[in-house]
Protein backbone atom coordinates (compact mmCIF):
# COMPACT_ATOMS: atom_id res chain seq x y z
CA UNK A 1 0.00 0.00 0.00
CA UNK A 2 1.63 3.49 -0.95
CA UNK A 3 1.48 6.42 1.33
CA UNK A 4 0.64 10.52 0.93
CA UNK A 5 2.82 12.69 2.74
CA UNK A 6 2.89 16.74 2.19
CA UNK A 7 6.77 18.05 2.53
CA UNK A 8 8.18 21.87 0.98
CA UNK A 9 5.62 22.09 -0.81
CA UNK A 10 5.50 18.28 -2.77
CA UNK A 11 3.36 16.00 -1.81
CA UNK A 12 4.85 12.78 -1.45
CA UNK A 13 3.44 9.50 -2.97
CA UNK A 14 5.41 6.94 -1.32
CA UNK A 15 6.07 3.09 -1.39
CA UNK A 16 7.45 3.10 1.99
CA UNK A 17 6.78 4.35 5.61
CA UNK A 18 8.38 7.74 6.75
CA UNK A 19 9.31 7.59 9.92
CA UNK A 20 7.34 10.28 12.24
CA UNK A 21 5.32 11.80 9.70
CA UNK A 22 1.25 11.66 9.54
CA UNK A 23 -0.33 10.89 5.91
CA UNK A 24 -1.51 13.81 4.08
CA UNK A 25 -4.84 15.28 3.42
CA UNK A 26 -6.52 13.65 0.13
CA UNK A 27 -7.07 16.79 -1.03
CA UNK A 28 -3.47 18.05 -1.23
CA UNK A 29 -3.07 15.76 -4.11
CA UNK A 30 -4.96 18.36 -5.97
CA UNK A 31 -2.95 21.00 -5.13
CA UNK A 32 0.29 19.82 -4.83
CA UNK A 33 2.93 18.46 -7.56
CA UNK A 34 3.36 14.78 -7.12
CA UNK A 35 6.56 13.14 -6.31
CA UNK A 36 6.75 9.05 -6.58
CA UNK A 37 9.01 8.31 -4.02
CA UNK A 38 10.13 3.96 -3.99
CA UNK A 39 13.02 1.63 -2.51
CA UNK A 40 15.08 -0.38 -4.82
CA UNK A 41 17.82 -2.37 -4.43
CA UNK A 42 21.20 -0.49 -4.14
CA UNK A 43 22.42 -2.73 -7.11
CA UNK A 44 19.14 -2.44 -9.25
CA UNK A 45 19.78 1.43 -8.56
CA UNK A 46 23.74 1.82 -9.70
CA UNK A 47 23.00 -0.30 -12.68
CA UNK A 48 20.03 2.25 -13.58
CA UNK A 49 22.40 4.86 -13.07
CA UNK A 50 24.79 6.66 -16.18
CA UNK A 51 27.25 9.07 -15.06
CA UNK A 52 28.16 11.54 -16.91
CA UNK A 53 31.96 12.68 -16.01
CA UNK A 54 31.00 16.37 -14.91
CA UNK A 55 32.20 17.18 -11.70
CA UNK A 56 29.79 17.11 -8.96
CA UNK A 57 27.16 19.96 -9.02
CA UNK A 58 27.13 19.88 -5.20
CA UNK A 59 29.58 17.94 -2.02
CA UNK A 60 29.49 18.86 0.91
CA UNK A 61 30.03 17.28 5.11
CA UNK A 62 26.95 16.62 6.84
CA UNK A 63 26.86 17.04 10.61
CA UNK A 64 27.68 13.40 11.14
CA UNK A 65 30.72 13.46 9.04
CA UNK A 66 29.54 11.43 6.02
CA UNK A 67 29.81 13.50 2.36
CA UNK A 68 26.63 14.35 0.38
CA UNK A 69 27.24 14.56 -3.16
CA UNK A 70 24.68 15.69 -5.62
CA UNK A 71 25.61 14.78 -9.25
CA UNK A 72 24.16 14.63 -12.85
CA UNK A 73 24.26 12.06 -15.10
CA UNK A 74 24.25 11.39 -18.47
CA UNK A 75 20.62 11.16 -19.10
CA UNK A 76 20.35 14.52 -17.11
CA UNK A 77 19.21 12.26 -14.12
CA UNK A 78 20.26 13.81 -10.86
CA UNK A 79 22.01 10.88 -8.55
CA UNK A 80 22.55 11.99 -4.67
CA UNK A 81 24.84 9.81 -2.82
CA UNK A 82 24.98 9.99 1.16
CA UNK A 83 28.59 8.63 1.99
CA UNK A 84 28.50 4.98 1.28
CA UNK A 85 25.01 5.06 3.26
CA UNK A 86 22.51 5.50 0.67
CA UNK A 87 21.98 6.58 -3.08
CA UNK A 88 18.66 8.42 -4.65
CA UNK A 89 18.35 8.70 -8.26
CA UNK A 90 16.04 11.39 -9.46
CA UNK A 91 14.81 10.85 -12.84
CA UNK A 92 15.42 13.39 -15.48
CA UNK A 93 11.75 14.55 -15.68
CA UNK A 94 11.74 14.67 -11.88
CA UNK A 95 9.06 12.84 -11.63
CA UNK A 96 10.23 9.39 -9.70
CA UNK A 97 12.79 9.54 -6.80
CA UNK A 98 14.47 5.81 -6.36
CA UNK A 99 16.10 5.37 -2.96
CA UNK A 100 18.42 2.84 -2.36
CA UNK A 101 19.57 2.89 1.29
CA UNK A 102 22.69 0.51 2.23
CA UNK A 103 22.30 -1.20 5.98
CA UNK A 104 19.24 -0.59 8.49
CA UNK A 105 19.95 2.53 10.07
CA UNK A 106 17.58 5.67 10.01
CA UNK A 107 20.03 7.61 8.80
CA UNK A 108 19.50 7.53 5.18
CA UNK A 109 15.79 8.53 5.86
CA UNK A 110 16.85 11.59 7.78
CA UNK A 111 18.76 12.51 4.85
CA UNK A 112 15.81 11.50 2.13
CA UNK A 113 13.49 14.31 4.34
CA UNK A 114 16.12 16.59 5.35
CA UNK A 115 18.56 16.60 2.30
CA UNK A 116 17.51 15.20 -0.38
CA UNK A 117 13.47 15.96 -1.08
CA UNK A 118 13.97 19.46 0.46
CA UNK A 119 16.83 20.24 -2.84
CA UNK A 120 14.27 18.34 -5.47
CA UNK A 121 11.65 20.59 -3.93
CA UNK A 122 14.09 23.71 -5.03
CA UNK A 123 14.71 22.04 -8.45
CA UNK A 124 11.38 21.63 -9.14
CA UNK A 125 10.41 25.63 -8.60
CA UNK A 126 10.08 26.35 -5.11
CA UNK A 127 12.79 28.86 -3.52
CA UNK A 128 13.79 27.87 -0.18
CA UNK A 129 15.65 30.04 3.01
CA UNK A 130 18.46 28.17 5.04
CA UNK A 131 15.79 28.85 8.32
CA UNK A 132 14.49 26.84 10.99
CA UNK A 133 11.12 27.93 11.53
CA UNK A 134 7.37 28.13 13.40
CA UNK A 135 4.13 28.96 13.19
CA UNK A 136 2.48 32.18 15.57
CA UNK A 137 -1.11 33.57 15.09
CA UNK A 138 0.17 36.75 12.87
CA UNK A 139 2.13 34.09 10.60
CA UNK A 140 5.34 32.31 9.69
CA UNK A 141 8.95 33.44 12.15
CA UNK A 142 12.11 32.34 10.79
CA UNK A 143 15.26 31.84 12.06
CA UNK A 144 18.91 32.30 10.24
CA UNK A 145 22.17 32.11 11.27
CA UNK A 146 24.84 30.27 10.45
CA UNK A 147 25.19 26.41 11.43
CA UNK A 148 25.81 25.58 14.98
CA UNK A 149 24.94 29.12 15.86
CA UNK A 150 21.65 27.49 17.83
CA UNK A 151 18.49 27.98 15.17
CA UNK A 152 16.68 24.72 16.17
CA UNK A 153 17.17 25.34 19.63
CA UNK A 154 15.47 28.97 19.24
CA UNK A 155 12.87 27.52 17.14
CA UNK A 156 12.35 24.53 20.89
CA UNK A 157 12.08 27.27 23.19
CA UNK A 158 9.20 28.90 20.91
CA UNK A 159 7.46 25.25 20.69
CA UNK A 160 7.47 25.11 24.35
CA UNK A 161 5.61 28.62 24.00
CA UNK A 162 3.28 26.85 22.22
CA UNK A 163 3.72 27.56 18.83
CA UNK A 164 3.32 24.79 16.14
CA UNK A 165 6.49 23.48 14.13
CA UNK A 166 6.54 25.01 10.39
CA UNK A 167 10.39 23.62 9.39
CA UNK A 168 13.74 22.81 11.38
CA UNK A 169 15.82 23.72 8.66
CA UNK A 170 14.62 24.94 5.10
CA UNK A 171 11.42 27.43 4.90
CA UNK A 172 10.24 26.79 1.28
CA UNK A 173 8.43 29.83 -0.31
CA UNK A 174 6.36 29.95 -3.24
CA UNK A 175 3.28 32.06 -5.25
CA UNK A 176 -0.66 30.72 -4.14
CA UNK A 177 -3.03 32.85 -6.08
CA UNK A 178 -0.52 36.09 -6.53
CA UNK A 179 0.78 35.90 -2.81
CA UNK A 180 3.96 34.32 -1.20
CA UNK A 181 3.07 31.68 0.69
CA UNK A 182 5.26 29.49 2.95
CA UNK A 183 4.97 25.44 2.94
CA UNK A 184 5.68 23.60 5.58
CA UNK A 185 8.06 20.88 5.86
CA UNK A 186 8.21 17.35 7.89
CA UNK A 187 7.73 17.32 11.99
CA UNK A 188 11.23 16.44 12.79
CA UNK A 189 13.73 18.31 14.75
CA UNK A 190 17.57 17.69 15.74
CA UNK A 191 18.41 18.26 18.90
CA UNK A 192 22.07 17.30 20.93
CA UNK A 193 21.75 13.54 22.49
CA UNK A 194 22.93 15.05 25.59
CA UNK A 195 21.60 18.00 28.29
CA UNK A 196 21.81 21.34 26.52
CA UNK A 197 19.73 24.31 26.93
CA UNK A 198 16.37 24.91 26.08
CA UNK A 199 13.37 22.99 25.78
CA UNK A 200 13.29 19.02 26.54
CA UNK A 201 12.54 17.48 23.18
CA UNK A 202 10.77 14.53 25.04
CA UNK A 203 8.40 17.44 26.24
CA UNK A 204 7.85 18.69 22.29
CA UNK A 205 7.59 15.31 20.81
CA UNK A 206 9.08 11.16 20.76
CA UNK A 207 12.32 10.43 20.05
CA UNK A 208 12.64 8.55 16.64
CA UNK A 209 16.78 7.47 16.89
CA UNK A 210 20.20 8.40 18.17
CA UNK A 211 22.24 9.28 14.86
CA UNK A 212 25.10 10.80 14.40
CA UNK A 213 25.13 12.37 18.14
CA UNK A 214 21.66 13.75 17.78
CA UNK A 215 18.54 13.15 18.81
CA UNK A 216 15.80 12.73 15.70
CA UNK A 217 12.65 13.75 17.30
CA UNK A 218 9.07 14.08 15.39
CA UNK A 219 7.35 16.90 17.00
CA UNK A 220 3.78 16.54 18.39
CA UNK A 221 2.81 20.10 16.27
CA UNK A 222 3.51 20.42 13.32
CA UNK A 223 1.39 23.25 10.81
CA UNK A 224 -0.48 21.16 8.13
CA UNK A 225 -0.95 24.26 5.39
CA UNK A 226 1.01 26.77 3.82
CA UNK A 227 1.01 30.32 5.52
CA UNK A 228 2.04 33.68 5.23
CA UNK A 229 5.81 34.84 6.25
CA UNK A 230 5.74 37.90 9.26
CA UNK A 231 8.87 37.61 10.68
CA UNK A 232 12.56 36.83 9.34
CA UNK A 233 14.99 36.98 12.06
CA UNK A 234 18.68 37.17 11.49
CA UNK A 235 20.34 35.42 14.33
CA UNK A 236 23.77 36.23 15.55
CA UNK A 237 25.72 35.39 18.87
CA UNK A 238 29.04 36.13 20.04
CA UNK A 239 31.26 36.89 22.93
CA UNK A 240 31.18 40.64 22.92
CA UNK A 241 27.56 40.87 21.64
CA UNK A 242 25.19 42.53 23.53
CA UNK A 243 21.32 40.84 24.03
CA UNK A 244 19.42 43.09 21.57
CA UNK A 245 16.57 43.53 19.04
CA UNK A 246 17.01 45.70 15.53
CA UNK A 247 14.88 46.50 12.83
CA UNK A 248 16.33 46.54 9.31
CA UNK A 249 15.10 47.85 6.23
CA UNK A 250 13.38 45.68 3.95
CA UNK A 251 16.53 44.66 1.88
CA UNK A 252 16.32 41.18 0.01
CA UNK A 253 19.71 41.22 -0.19
CA UNK A 254 20.01 40.83 3.43
CA UNK A 255 18.63 37.42 2.63
CA UNK A 256 21.19 36.16 0.25
CA UNK A 257 24.03 34.21 2.63
CA UNK A 258 20.55 32.02 3.25
CA UNK A 259 18.73 31.07 0.30
CA UNK A 260 19.39 27.73 -1.08
CA UNK A 261 19.65 26.19 -4.42
CA UNK A 262 22.10 24.75 -7.06
CA UNK A 263 22.96 27.40 -9.90
CA UNK A 264 20.63 28.51 -12.28
CA UNK A 265 19.84 30.24 -15.39
CA UNK A 266 19.34 33.97 -15.51
CA UNK A 267 15.84 33.53 -15.90
CA UNK A 268 15.52 31.79 -12.66
CA UNK A 269 17.67 34.25 -10.61
CA UNK A 270 15.89 36.84 -12.38
CA UNK A 271 12.30 35.35 -10.40
CA UNK A 272 14.06 34.28 -7.33
CA UNK A 273 14.74 37.98 -6.67
CA UNK A 274 11.07 39.04 -7.42
CA UNK A 275 9.84 36.21 -5.27
CA UNK A 276 12.18 37.84 -2.63
CA UNK A 277 11.47 41.52 -3.45
CA UNK A 278 7.64 41.08 -3.25
CA UNK A 279 8.61 38.88 0.32
CA UNK A 280 9.94 41.96 1.67
CA UNK A 281 6.72 44.03 1.28
CA UNK A 282 4.83 42.03 3.71
CA UNK A 283 7.26 40.57 6.66
CA UNK A 284 9.47 42.93 9.20
CA UNK A 285 13.28 41.72 9.14
CA UNK A 286 14.89 42.27 12.56
CA UNK A 287 18.28 41.02 13.70
CA UNK A 288 18.90 39.79 17.31
CA UNK A 289 21.95 39.93 18.58
CA UNK A 290 23.25 38.02 22.15
CA UNK A 291 26.43 36.38 23.59
CA UNK A 292 27.10 32.63 24.49
CA UNK A 293 25.75 33.59 27.95
CA UNK A 294 22.39 34.27 26.72
CA UNK A 295 19.83 31.76 27.02
CA UNK A 296 16.94 30.62 24.23
CA UNK A 297 14.51 31.84 26.05
CA UNK A 298 15.74 35.72 26.23
CA UNK A 299 16.32 35.15 23.15
CA UNK A 300 12.52 34.59 22.96
CA UNK A 301 11.56 37.76 24.69
CA UNK A 302 13.26 39.29 21.83
CA UNK A 303 11.06 37.53 18.99
CA UNK A 304 7.83 38.31 21.36
CA UNK A 305 9.02 41.87 21.25
CA UNK A 306 9.55 42.00 17.40
CA UNK A 307 5.98 40.53 16.69
CA UNK A 308 4.38 43.00 18.70
CA UNK A 309 6.48 45.39 16.92
CA UNK A 310 5.75 44.05 13.29
CA UNK A 311 1.97 44.15 14.37
CA UNK A 312 2.41 48.11 14.66
CA UNK A 313 0.88 50.52 11.83
CA UNK A 314 4.57 51.18 11.14
CA UNK A 315 7.94 49.90 12.04
CA UNK A 316 10.96 51.95 12.33
CA UNK A 317 13.28 51.04 10.00
CA UNK A 318 10.62 49.07 7.33
CA UNK A 319 11.35 50.50 3.73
Amino acid sequence: MRMLYSAYGLLLDSSFPIEGMTSAARHDSDRLPALLVDQRDPAELQEAWSPSGAEPEWHGRLGDGFDFVIERGAGDELLFSYGDRARFRLQADMSRLDCAPIGKDLDWQRVLISKVIPSISVMRGYEALHAASVDSPQGVVAIMAPSGIGKSTLAGELLGRGWPLFADDQLTLGRSSGAIRAYPGTPHMNFPAGDAPGADPESLGSTIAILGGERWVSVRALTPEPRPVRLLCLLERGSDLPLRLCTLDSNPLLLAPYMLGLSMDAERQRTRFDLYADLMDSVALVRLTGGIEHGPEQFGDLIDEALAQASEPATAGAR
